[in-house]
């Protein structure tokens, strides 16, 4: 059965390229740049894994993002819209991270001023990166099952709260460069190589619990993930990584070992606009649990 509903995302979800191929998501990039370059479009002309390069070569070079524009996102809107579309469902980072969900909507206005046949539902995830990418995953599951339109809707705001997002950086200094966290704070992560398990909590960051060392958060991200879901044979967990795949494997083996199942995991690279602001070595891990 042919789809009737085209599902649109912003990239900060990282969500698997061979899943936005398969399940025909439309993908809108997020603008970035580095101190002396023009902005590049995430996933479209720069490479993650040099993106990181760069970043590990010069790490004074703090890269800027910035959220697609009102044009962007109509352009989609009016390609999607001549393949036979008139209901689309809009995901983007949590609007207290960034400009790109007021920017949809005001493409949105724009688009069906002129296409009144058309219904766009503009979302807020109050999210980014794992947990959004897994949010995303179960909205692509309800339109491959042919749910109704409003229904999914209707789904995708009582699952909003519950989305979780657990992350733990390898440097503290980024978050700080970006305002996450206070130069203080960093320093005394360094000293004491602390590597706290942070959490997005309603669009803002939040330390769940600090861990000595690298390995001991990684664990730590796991347990609590665990200690969370009601039913693991129901959840959709993502695992992102900024050139950190040895660490996503063994986050992988360890949450069968603590669950003593076969785990499906959608693992990628965690992308260019949430890893400017979280560096090479963040890595982390989300989940959503179907209805």
């Amino acid at each position: 059965m042919k789809k009737t509903i085209c599902q649109i995302v912003d990239s900060s979800g990282s969500l698997p390229g061979d899943f936005i191929k398969e399940h025909k998501i439309q993908e809108v990039p997020f603008y970035f740049k580095f101190e002396n370059t023009d902005y590049y479009k995430e996933n479209e002309n720069y490479d993650t894994q040099d993106f990181y390069k760069h970043m590990e070569e010069y790490p004074d070079d703090i890269p800027k993002t910035a959220a697609p524009n009102p044009h962007d996102w109509v352009k989609v809107f009016e390609e999607q819209y001549g393949n036979g579309f008139r209901n689309f469902i809009v995901t983007t980072i949590s609007s207290k991270l960034s400009g790109s969900f007021q920017s949809a909507i005001s493409a949105k206005t724009q688009f069906q001023d002129k296409y009144s046949d058309t219904n766009i539902e503009v979302i807020d995830s109050h999210t980014c990166a794992t947990g959004k990418g897994a949010f995303e995953i179960w909205i692509a599951k309800m339109i491959d099952n042919n749910r109704e339109y409003e229904d999914i809707l209707k789904r995708i705001y009582k699952k909003i709260p519950h989305i979780n997002s657990l992350f733990v950086v390898n440097t503290l200094d980024y978050m700080r460069a970006g305002g996450r966290i206070g130069g203080a704070t960093a320093f005394i992560g360094k000293v004491m190589n602390i590597k706290p398990v942070c959490e997005f909590i309603d669009g803002e960051v939040h330390v769940i619990k600090p861990s000595i060392g690298r390995r001991k958060s990684l664990m730590t991200m796991i347990d609590v993930v665990v200690s969370r879901i009601a039913d693991i044979n129901k959840a959709i967990i993502t695992i992102q990584n900024a050139v950190s795949e040895k660490d996503a494997e063994y986050m992988k083996k360890y949450l069968e070992r603590k669950t003593k199942k076969k785990i499906e995991v959608f693992s990628s690279e965690l992308g260019i606009t949430v890893g400017a602001h979280s560096g090479p070595g963040a890595i982390g891990i989300g989940f959503v649990e179907e209805d």
